[in-house]
């Protein structure tokens, strides 16, 4: 059990989950309510930091939304990685320990999640607009929303840098302040607008007058050219300066968009609408997550400020699963024959000293929560890709990794097109922009990663033109950053030893440009033998780079190659960690086939290489599609 901070958990309970809606549901964010009658509230710590869930071998990621010990309730979030369509998955809950140190994490358990705990707006996740009297203020771990003068254009909004497909949730725990004369306060609006135009595509509730009596829906879909503005039909009736939740749920069933509201958790059944052919009006394409809060157009003084204290995405089917504790009073019949156990994930901890590393093409499919699951699957390095044009928007990124204690390469790459003396001063650009961007940015890249020339044919040649690169970068760097350079399968060794002086890390393939790649420790030994001896001859550090399939994620194979291999090598001086390679994630980003990458190399293996320098890619929740 991670995140312990010493102790031993005494009580367990098993939990069972039923799955209602014909999906295959992956990372799912899963309601637990804890009450008198299911938990034993003297148990567990006093707000309940010892509270751990797992999934067979596997931590799952969780977040306390709220824990109160007096009316012995509490709701608590848990991400399940697996629940097969009209089956059942089973978790396990853990508490007892006193020493445990508090693990609830939000932003690990969510799409999205901001609890609004700094001094200031986060910019990563939002992005912010206000005209007239609008302000917008944090503080106390609240974002304020406020329209507080006598004007007839204040507005105050914010919208999240990060996009979400369609079956998703907006929630937020809000209250409305009236500041001015007219008791109608602000006009709030909450729920999913276009990314690049909030009033082309919109899934919104809004709310109005006292007590936000007032709720309706703005909905609209610009391809269907289809408007729907229904009224009043809902009253949330919440007394002024009272905390509350809200959600907006956007969704497809029977192939047709939806939309359902909730306020403290319990759906709003007047509020649900669907498209129909003749009239969709509920979109579904991807948008941003939208908090707004405006005065009325009729110059009344009904100034005033919404207020949040958390806000998150998660993923919403119409039909919720349902969640049954051994110790409730009515237990489910349990079935073995349809019960799909939850998939192996994988999480390695590497020795102290030691790397993981992961590669990644495009950062777009990351956000903090994927970012964190990246660090507590045990890696610590990420191997980003990077060009002069792509540099400055992966900075968010970067700064993410740190926070979560990953140190991050520039990954430079070849173009296929190029002879070997442009590639070259491609790579040297590209090194200059980012020694640039380091002196500039406040999350700079801790190393670069490029490949070693095969030598396969003129080794002459070609070798000397890896050992200028790798000098060349030595001297554009001034030795600043550690450099990584990539072994390919068919490499001589005996070139190693000319860079080992201008390098930090030796990144060995065991795996040839068709993807063909070594799948035991034994294999994988016997292959690198010759070369692990060269590198640790020179006083080299190596990593040892492992092919593997897209389903990686759910093969406790992988994870025990992985192990198998640290264990080893643990007492050579030169092993500094494994990689994972998803192939054909590389061949989805280029794509281009081995086989036609290779025939068209102008320097065979060049090219090919600083490409598969770039599939060392762990893809777990983070997979686009």
């Amino acid at each position: 059990m991670t995140y312990s901070g010493g102790g031993e958990w005494n009580f367990s309970e098993d939990i069972t989950i039923m799955e209602n809606s014909d999906q295959n549901l992956v990372n799912y964010q899963v309601l637990l309510v804890l009450n008198s009658s299911n938990f034993n509230f003297s148990s567990a710590s006093p707000a309940g930091e010892d509270i751990r869930f797992t999934s067979g071998e596997t931590q799952l990621k969780y977040w306390i939304e709220e824990w109160d010990l007096q009316k012995e309730t509490a709701s608590i979030w848990v991400r399940v990685p697996y629940i097969a369509a009209r089956g059942n998955a089973k978790i396990t809950m853990f508490y007892g320990n006193p020493l445990a140190i508090d693990a609830s994490s939000g932003a690990s358990t969510f799409e999205f999640f901001d609890d609004f705990a700094g001094p200031n707006i986060n910019f990563g996740k939002w992005d912010r607009y206000y005209t007239g009297g609008g302000e917008i203020d944090i503080n106390g771990g609240m974002l304020k929303l406020i329209v507080p003068k006598f004007h007839p254009e204040d507005v105050s909004q914010v919208k999240s840098e990060e996009t979400f497909a369609v079956n998703s949730m907006l929630v937020t725990k809000r209250k409305k302040v009236t500041t001015g004369e007219d008791s109608r306060g602000p006009v709030i609006e909450q729920g999913f607008v276009d990314p690049h135009n909030e009033n082309r595509n919109q899934v919104i509730v809004r709310t109005e007058l006292q007590n936000e009596t007032y709720v309706s829906w703005v909905l609209e879909n610009q391809k269907g050219d289809a408007r729907y503005f229904p009224k009043d039909m809902a009253s949330l009736n919440v007394p002024e300066d009272t905390w509350y939740t809200t959600g907006v749920a956007w969704y497809v069933e029977d192939e047709l968009g939806r939309v359902a509201f909730f306020e403290d958790g319990s759906r709003v059944s007047s509020m649900d609408l669907a498209s129909t052919e003749e009239a969709n009006y509920v979109p579904i394409t991807d948008m941003k997550a939208y908090l707004f809060a405006s005065t009325y157009s009729d110059v009344s003084k009904n100034m005033g400020y919404a207020a949040f204290d958390y806000a998150y995405v998660r993923k919403f089917v119409p039909e919720e699963p349902a969640v049954i504790m051994a110790t409730a009073a009515v237990l489910m019949q349990e079935n073995d024959s349809e019960t799909t156990p939850a998939p192996v994930k994988i999480n390695i901890a590497p020795p102290d000293g030691k790397i993981n590393a992961i590669r990644i093409f495009d950062t777009a499919g990351y956000n903090d929560s994927t970012i964190a699951d990246l660090k507590d699957s045990g890696l610590n390095l990420v191997m980003l890709r990077v060009d002069s044009g792509n540099i400055w928007s992966l900075e968010r990124f970067v700064k993410n990794a740190h926070d979560n204690g990953m140190q991050v390469y520039a990954m430079l790459l070849s173009d296929p097109e190029r002879n070997t003396e442009d590639n070259s001063a491609s790579v040297r650009e590209a090194v200059d922009s980012v020694m640039d961007y380091n002196n500039k940015s406040l999350a700079g890249f801790d190393g670069i990663n490029i490949a070693l020339n095969p030598c396969s044919e003129d080794p002459e040649t070609a070798c000397e033109d890896s050992l200028m690169l790798v000098e060349g970068i030595r001297e554009s760097t001034n030795s600043s950053l550690p450099l990584a350079v990539d072994v390919p399968f068919s490499y001589d060794r005996s070139a190693i030893g000319e860079v080992s002086d201008h390098v930090e890390i030796f990144v060995i393939l065991t795996y040839d440009a068709e993807g063909n790649s070594q799948d035991s420790t034994a294999n994988i030994v016997d292959s690198i033998a010759a070369k692990m001896g060269e590198i640790r001859a020179a006083g080299g550090d190596a990593l040892i780079s492992v092919a593997v399939d897209d389903d990686f994620m759910t093969d406790e194979n992988v994870q025990e190659l992985l192990e198998r291999l640290q264990d080893y090598y643990a007492q050579d001086p030169a092993f500094m960690g494994t990689e994972i390679v998803v192939y054909s994630e590389y061949l989805d980003y280029t794509e281009v086939s081995p086989a036609t990458t290779e025939e068209s190399s102008p320097v065979p293996g060049f090219d090919i290489i600083l490409a598969i320098a770039a599939i060392f890619v762990l893809v777990f929740t983070v997979r686009k599609k």
